[in-house]
């Protein structure tokens, strides 16, 4: 009974000005604590210090959130946490800090811990106060509740205006780590007064959120990114399938599986699926090895320059400078692989095949690697190597399956021979694309848009002038020199010719399509001054501050407009795709410069790298690139978030937020 009391007081705490468990003391229509406000401001930088003294025998609830009143059980807390609101001057204030509070245990048939200060409960808050601005009208509501051990609870309200700067007693115990930049924190669900004690949402005390904070959901639109990253698995496997390194196991198979199927009267059909099997479970198995390791390193400069020179290492093997071949000890674990039968063989079969081809696969597979770690975690990793290792796998399969028709295809010869080359110029324009990754982290300014383009331009040309035979190997048609072209190689050669001037019109300053423009770096020769932090230089639509947080966070203050952060990367493809094509849209463009100012952190090198990966992981609790997160800039609340590419009408709807 007394529980349910109890209960009942509290809930009409902010309705009657007295209210107890048993009758209020008589004439009573005064607070029972008694509040200062002091500020201090030096240069913009202002201080603010409010002291609540409860009368002898009274205490204050903790606050800013019913969350704070105690450890619970949560049900229990029945009162009502201390609040304070400042206004009467133009400041972007940070969050506060309560001074500790004592714990108190009370018993209304069910034990309940609850937060209180006794005697007088210090609350301290920063802001950063704008320009031309004044303290002078500073004044702070303080909303609560003073309790004693009877039972009794009185409503506390009262208005304080500023009392001046205070004594230095007063700022001496001022928290030296407290900011002017509020924390961080993801959107709350409806029920956020009943968060675990300690994770306390927005209130009055953080200032005013937006109302579509609880309402909005977390809108997650990865799907056409993972399409692409399971394009690029393909890609890759196929371009693996051309190297020379998987040529040696072509014969063993055949050799292995039509000695198979003369022994066997049931066929093959089951050893060819394990076979399978085994190169795809390798390969997801390195992918789950290694990926976590990757996942560290995958954009690190360094990783991407070691990648580029494989590249280039392969180009130069495609060329025929250079031999690649499988190590003799490789060769003959394949030899020994196939000497077993059963399942057991060509399970060992399968993953020999891998191990024997990584000679070639490994910048493929760094490559796919690195991507799949940008986009997520070990998961997409997997699939990603999965749908790699199955691209290699089926033409093997198919060969395990028909060993005996494989010498009615078409022999290798001429157009075997230039196809290698042709890939070999492609290795060269991939190298210049992973060194042009290390050069937007390391910010060199060496490969601009325009310098990347031109190389690729360069690169293509003369792959197009070898289709054509402008350009010959030596001995490359034996003894004598062929003084024609054929048909389809011609037709090749051209189409490679028109991308190589594609190139060299968008490194004159013309727009190009999506795809090209986020392959190309996102800074121009005229336009480079450096990738530092701070708001950004160059034309723009809309204010863009780079790197930095708390920046950003201060200008969509003094404008009064949201904060779009906008985690992405300097190696980021699909970062680029949105950045370079979708926020230029007019509608977007539009929608950006009336209600937002963006903070585009990126998580994969510069300054601030450690800083940004920890704001994303405190805002989004994912390292996948790109993802946005719409912020209220004044309490620090997370209102919605969307990951992955968007087309113009998806973006837009996440701007504008829920319908309420």
């Amino acid at each position: 009974m007394q529980r349910l009391l109890a209960l009942v007081l509290a809930a009409c705490a902010g309705t009657f000005p007295t209210v107890s468990a048993s009758a209020a003391p008589a004439g009573q229509d005064e607070n029972l604590a008694a509040a200062s406000l002091f500020a201090r401001a030096e240069g913009r930088d202002v201080r603010v210090v409010v002291r609540i003294t409860a009368e002898p025998g009274w205490y204050l609830y903790h606050g800013p959130t019913k969350a704070d009143l105690g450890p619970g059980p949560e049900d229990e807390l029945v009162g009502m946490p201390t609040t304070v609101e400042l206004s009467g001057a133009d400041v972007a204030w940070g969050d506060w800090r309560y001074s500790d509070p004592k714990q108190k245990e009370y018993d209304f048939g069910t034990p309940v811990v609850m937060n209180v200060h006794v005697g007088t409960l210090t609350l301290w808050r920063r802001g950063t106060l704008a320009e031309g601005a004044s303290l002078t009208e500073l004044s702070a509501r303080i909303m609560g509740q003073t309790c004693e051990d009877s039972g009794t609870c009185v409503p506390y309200e009262e208005q304080v205006e500023l009392a001046g700067p205070g004594p230095d007693a007063v700022f001496a115990a001022f928290p030296a780590d407290l900011t002017a930049t509020p924390k961080p924190r993801s959107a709350a669900p409806p029920d956020a007064a009943r968060a675990p004690p300690g994770k306390s949402t927005s209130s009055a005390s953080r200032g005013s959120a937006n109302p579509g904070a609880t309402g909005a959901g977390d809108e997650v639109g990865l799907e056409a990114s993972l399409f692409a990253f399971l394009l690029s698995a393909v890609f890759w496997g196929l371009f693996t399938l051309l190297m020379p390194c998987t040529y040696p196991m072509i014969p063993i198979t055949i050799s292995y599986f039509t000695k198979q199927a003369d022994q066997r009267r049931t066929g093959t059909l089951s050893l060819s699926l394990a076979y399978g099997a085994g190169i795809v479970l390798i390969f997801v198995l390195i992918g789950v090895l290694v990926g976590p390791i990757v996942i560290a390193f995958a954009a690190h400069p360094v990783t991407n320059i070691v990648i580029g020179l494989l590249f280039l290492v392969f180009a130069l093997t495609l060329f025929g400078v250079m031999t690649l071949q499988p190590p003799a000890f490789l060769m003959g674990m394949a030899g020994t692989a196939s000497q077993k039968g059963g399942y057991i063989g060509v399970f060992l079969m399968g993953a020999t095949l891998v191990v024997t081809s990584f000679t070639c696969t490994a910048p493929f597979v760094g490559a796919l690697l690195g991507q799949g770690a940008g986009q997520g975690g070990v998961g997409r990793i997997a699939l990603g190597m999965a749908v790699f290792g199955l691209t290699i796998a089926v033409p093997f399969v198919f060969l395990s399956m028909v060993p005996g028709k494989v010498k009615a295809m078409p022999k290798s010869g001429e157009w075997m021979h230039t196809l290698k080359v042709w890939l070999g110029f492609v290795e060269v324009a991939a190298a210049i694309k992973f060194v042009s990754n290390a050069d937007l982290v390391w910010n060199w300014g060496w490969l601009s848009r325009e310098n990347f383009l031109w190389l690729w331009a360069g690169t293509f040309f003369a792959a197009a002038a070898y289709l054509f035979a402008w350009i010959r190997l030596k001995d490359e048609y034996g003894s004598e020199e062929s003084s024609a072209v054929s048909p389809r190689r011609m037709v090749w050669g051209f189409a490679t010719l028109l991308f190589a001037v594609y190139c060299g019109y968008g490194a004159l300053g013309n727009k190009v399509d999506p795809i090209l423009t986020a392959m190309a770096p996102p800074y121009s020769n005229a336009l480079h001054v450096g990738a530092g932090a701070g708001e950004s230089a160059g034309p723009q639509t809309h204010a863009i501050v780079k790197d930095d947080y708390d920046a950003a966070v201060e200008r969509a203050r003094r404008e009064g407009k949201q904060l779009l952060v906008n985690f992405t990367g300097f190696t980021c493809i699909n970062c680029r795709l949105m950045e370079e094509n979708v926020f230029p849209l007019p509608a977007v463009r539009d929608a950006l410069a009336r209600g937002f100012v963006e903070a585009r952190l990126h998580t994969d090198g510069g300054p601030a790298e450690a800083r940004n990966k920890e704001l994303q992981r405190e805002l989004t609790g994912s390292v996948a690139n790109p993802i946005y997160v719409v912020v209220d800039p004044r309490s620090g609340t997370a209102l919605r978030k969307k990951a992955g590419f968007a087309k113009e009408e998806t973006f837009l709807q996440f701007l504008r937020g829920p319908v309420n």
